[in-house]
């Protein structure tokens, strides 16, 4: 302080401030906001193959929403269906939309897969034709003659075994249909129409999100009015609910801090000059976290914006500590002042950021974002109230005593007093309560608790994956050294699989091998349907029953013969197939080919996880791989806990001896028991992001503590400076716990808890005996 020069400092701040507005301009005139749920999410720690599985599995529902319109009959929902594709086409959103069904992808599949149709067999057909192979024919005469035979009719002539009808309505899901060139469901009295659109950008920019939000609702009221029903579901809309829900949430602790804020610190200081300089902090230490942040990792996400606006209550600290100082000292002064509180607030702010930069160890890129905005956004906001405050506050002088002064003293002198003469009683009561809450914690893992929703989206949801079988996230990654043992490997799965589907463990499944034979079964195919239909005799009888001359059926035999030779390769299957069966193939690298198999309305979990041990077989679980995530740095956060203690503790022995560093350490730790104790009692959620939360516990802990272990005869302001930060950092982190996403909730619960027993033990530090009166505040005289 002996070489500390107000006007070069304050020159070094500007010039700072200066460089981080020239950063600013060239890094966030781009797209720098993150919405997507999955951007959250860490990678998992498991083969590369698995990961690039789960990259496949994902790709198609990240930018697919899916319609779903009802009414009473088809007609009426028909024309719902096409009002909705208008407004779905014209809102610009979407890169596809799918409605009618693509008569030219099915005329293209039709073309490359006819000539094969001998030895593409699906399961019941190869069944059949095993067991039974007049009950091929005879089932059917039994479908042609039916009313519905008529449709199938004019397939006859180019398809008279109806081998290849057969095959390709195996592939279609047995609950829908095709009405007026569209897919169609039935649920009771109601019929569905289906509307698939994919989002022209997978990363949608905000106003977007709330033009797709809007899109939905005011579609739902449009069709609700004519009579009909929508459902609407898929990853963008999750997104765009939670980006809405997070918009309010950082309006809400943003707007909510900054009025707390500014009603205290004009009820304290009576004086808009403190209130500006107090808004200068801020400012600079969030225009700093997030244009650093921005720079640093390319997009940061709208949680870490809900983070940062509780950020306000915490780097407002240091401008209360500083300001609150100045009642305690009729000579004060802003160089004086600062000498005296400079070993508080570098200690303060290391502790904080110590707390900040362990967030930073964890696997979530949310909270690595948050650890890095946050601990900028201290350091920039620290670095304003050291270099500017001082020639900004020359000649301001209080004239007052605030009247928050006068709560402070009676927080600061009676409340330890008290607790001193009921120790014995108070300090069996608080192990109580800690020991009872911390025996009810219990650690929930579920990945699932990141993202939160509306119940009527999740009712959508649940409908839809209902009526149309959608895939769930579970599924297996199946290998082998080639082509052939991939075959083989995952057959051997499908038989397993249609055992589990006749004991109502699982709805149905999707697999390549299901549809594309290797060429080995694909020439058994051929021999079966030889052996069975054609040298029998049974297709030249069969045909002439329906009436086919002798040179329809000998053009027959002779289109047969010709197929002998020939095999559909796997390349050519996949040209002719839809989008969501190529994704199931994942392709052949290094001497191993790979694919998935999809599973829809799964029930028993644990009988599909225990078919992993078949040969080149992989379960593969998503949301468990990220929950066993979860719960794996849940234990390795506590160890991280335990050693950031032991670090500040081992500092504040290098500045404050041993009894000392013990003394200022009582306070966070009493703090973050009670934070876990109270999570206990009152049931809250108990995992990773409490453990993070008690990191921040630590940091603010000890700068309560420390800034009353070296008060001395300041604990008068001391008492004002902690109370109004307490204050208003219980406004920010206090109003977290209103969030609707429950890991942030948790954590606003958690610090809020924190904070408010570390205000209420850190009075207990810095007064060799507590019985003993304090000396009175001095009068400060003075004009504002």
């Amino acid at each position: 302080m002996n070489a500390y020069l107000p006007r070069l400092s304050a020159g070094i701040w500007l010039l700072g401030m200066l460089l981080l507005g020239v950063l600013g301009f060239n890094t966030l005139n781009r797209d720098w906001l993150e919405t997507g749920f999955l951007a959250l999410l860490p990678k998992i720690e498991q083969r590369p193959d698995v990961a690039e599985a789960i990259e496949r599995h994902n790709a198609l529902i990240n930018r697919k929403v899916i319609w779903l319109i009802g009414a009473s009959g088809s007609e009426r929902a028909i024309a719902n269906a096409e009002q909705l594709e208008k407004r779905v086409r014209d809102s610009g959103l979407f890169g596809s939309i799918m409605m009618k069904v693509n008569q030219e992808q099915g005329i293209d599949q039709y073309r490359r897969l006819f000539a094969h149709r001998y030895r593409l067999l699906d399961p019941e057909t190869r069944r059949l034709l095993k067991a039974q192979p007049q009950g091929l024919f005879d089932r059917n005469l039994e479908m042609l003659y039916s009313p519905a035979g008529q449709l199938q009719a004019v397939m006859l002539e180019h398809d008279p075994l109806l081998l290849f009808w057969r095959y390709m309505n195996a592939q279609k899901p047995a609950n829908l249909n095709l009405e007026q060139g569209v897919v169609t469901v039935r649920d009771g009295q109601k019929v569905w129409v289906l509307l698939q659109a994919d989002l022209d950008n997978g990363r949608l920019p905000l106003d977007k999100l709330e033009k797709l939000l809007q899109l939905s609702r005011n579609a739902a009221a449009e069709i609700q009015k004519s009579g009909g029903e929508l459902r609407v579901s898929g990853l963008p809309l999750f997104t765009a609910d939670g980006a809405e829900s997070a918009r309010q949430e950082i309006s809400t602790v943003g707007i909510g801090s900054g009025i707390g804020i500014v009603l205290l610190f004009l009820w304290t200081f009576r004086s808009i000059r403190p209130l500006l300089l107090s808004a200068a902090a801020i400012a600079s230490g969030l225009a700093a976290a997030l244009v650093v942040s921005v720079w640093m990792f390319g997009k940061i996400h709208i949680i870490t914006l809900v983070f940062g606006a509780s950020l306000i209550g915490v780097v407002d600290d240091y401008a209360q500590h500083y300001l609150c100082d100045s009642f305690g000292d009729r000579d004060w002064n802003p160089r004086k002042g600062l000498a005296a509180i400079f070993p508080a607030l570098f200690l303060g702010l290391i502790s904080n950021l110590l707390s900040y930069v362990g967030l930073g160890f964890s696997p979530f890129p949310g909270l690595q974002e948050v650890a890095l905005f946050s601990a900028v956004g201290l350091f920039a906001a620290w670095l304003t109230v050291v270099l500017l405050f001082p020639l900004l506050l020359a000649g301001f002088r209080f004239a007052h005593e605030p009247a928050l002064l006068k709560l402070a003293l009676i927080w600061e002198r009676r409340w330890p007093d008290w607790a001193f003469n009921n120790r014995r009683w108070l300090g069996a009561s608080v192990l109580i309560v800690l020991a009872g809450g911390m025996v009810q914690l219990a650690p929930r893992d579920d990945v699932r608790l990141l993202q939160s929703a509306s119940p009527a989206l999740l009712r959508d949801a649940e409908k839809i994956r209902q009526l149309l079988q959608l895939r769930d996230n579970q599924f297996f990654l199946v290998s082998g050294k080639n082509q052939q043992e991939w075959h083989v490997n995952e057959q051997r799965l499908l038989e397993k699989l249609d055992a589990l589907i006749r004991r109502d463990a699982l709805k149905s499944y999707e697999g390549l091998s299901r549809y594309w034979p290797d060429p080995e079964t694909q020439q058994s195919d051929y021999r079966l349907v030889q052996r069975t239909l054609f040298d029998s005799g049974l297709v030249k009888r069969y045909m002439a029953d329906l009436g086919f001359d002798r040179a329809a059926i000998a053009a027959e035999l002779k289109t047969f013969a010709e197929a002998e030779r020939g095999t559909l390769k796997l390349e050519d299957w996949l040209a002719a197939a839809d989008a969501g069966k190529r994704s199931l193939w994942l392709g052949c690298t290094e001497g191993r080919c790979a694919g998935i198999v999809a599973l829809s309305r799964i029930r028993d979990a644990s009988a599909l996880a225990s078919l992993e041990a078949l040969p080149g077989v992989v379960w593969v679980d998503h949301v468990e791989e990220l929950s066993s995530l979860f719960a794996r740095y849940r234990i390795r956060a506590s160890v991280l806990l335990f050693a950031a203690f032991a670090l500040v503790s081992a500092g504040l022995c290098f500045k404050f001896g041993r009894r000392g560093a013990l003394t200022v350490m009582s306070i966070p730790l009493v703090a973050s028991l009670a934070a876990l104790a109270l999570t206990g009692w009152f049931n809250q959620l108990f995992s990773l992001f409490n453990l993070f939360a008690l990191l921040l516990v630590l940091g603010i802990g000890v700068d309560y503590a420390a800034f009353f272990y070296l008060a001395g005869e300041r604990r008068t302001s001391t008492s004002l400076a902690v109370t109004l930060s307490g204050l208003t950092t219980l406004l920010s982190f206090g109003l977290l716990s209103v969030s609707s996403t429950e890991i942030v909730h948790a954590f606003g619960f958690t610090v809020g808890v924190g904070i408010m027993a570390a205000m209420l033990a850190a009075p207990l530090i810095g007064r060799e005996n507590p019985l003993q009166e304090p000396k009175a505040p001095r009068k400060i005289a003075g004009n504002i």
